[in-house]
């Protein structure tokens, strides 16, 4: 009970640290240890509840949160834990959910950084993520008679251009959605570089 307590607080601080980043700096978390008969698992229930705006009591993450805030939560929970965890493959499936500009960047810059030392598998829409992954790959579905057939390729440079432009809104004749693609590609391989530096 007493190294769960003093983990639940070092973990909130570290937790808050990476809510901060990601947009929600306002937002007060707690991990919460109710007592309970003990057994295999402890003599306490843990819960995270949160505050995600001033003023608002503090409720169960799982009841309040929004699809972002719980996508940015999970993702900071991931990154706090990376060091010790002991996991190669992090799959997060759509974590873009309820983000957009510049959180997006935030959210795919934490990506890359768990990606220097694990893999790190994420679905996204939106261009600042892709843009930031070391290998992107296109998933596209047809239907071959009466049957949708899913196909996965790796996309090559000028197929990451493409897609990126795509994902920004574009066409590949649009060219200024393609020199915006460009500059988030670029502008990923120097981010990729510092962050991944020490």
């Amino acid at each position: 009970t007493a190294a769960r307590s003093d983990a639940a607080k070092r973990l909130e601080k570290a937790i808050m640290e990476q809510l901060k980043d990601l947009g929600m700096e306002k937002a007060v978390l707690k991990v919460q240890l109710t007592p309970v008969p003990p057994c295999a698992r402890g003599a306490e229930e843990v819960e995270f509840v949160i505050s995600t705006n001033p003023g608002e009591p503090m409720k169960p993450l799982k009841d309040i949160a929004s699809g972002g805030e719980m996508s940015r939560f999970m993702l900071a929970l991931k990154v706090v834990l990376a060091s010790g965890d002991g996991i190669e493959t992090l799959i997060f499936d759509e974590i873009d959910t309820g983000i957009s500009g510049r959180m997006a960047q935030t959210v795919g810059e934490k990506l890359a950084l768990l990606a220097g030392d694990r893999q790190v598998i994420c679905v996204t829409h939106l261009a600042q993520i892709a843009a930031l992954s070391d290998t992107q790959f296109m998933v596209e579905k047809h239907q071959e008679g009466e049957r949708t057939v899913s196909m996965v390729r790796r996309l090559d440079d000028e197929g990451r251009l493409k897609e990126v432009t795509r994902l920004i809104g574009g066409e590949s004749s649009d060219e200024s959605a393609v020199n915006h693609a460009k500059v988030l590609l670029g502008r990923a391989v120097q981010t990729k570089k510092e962050l991944r530096k020490c």
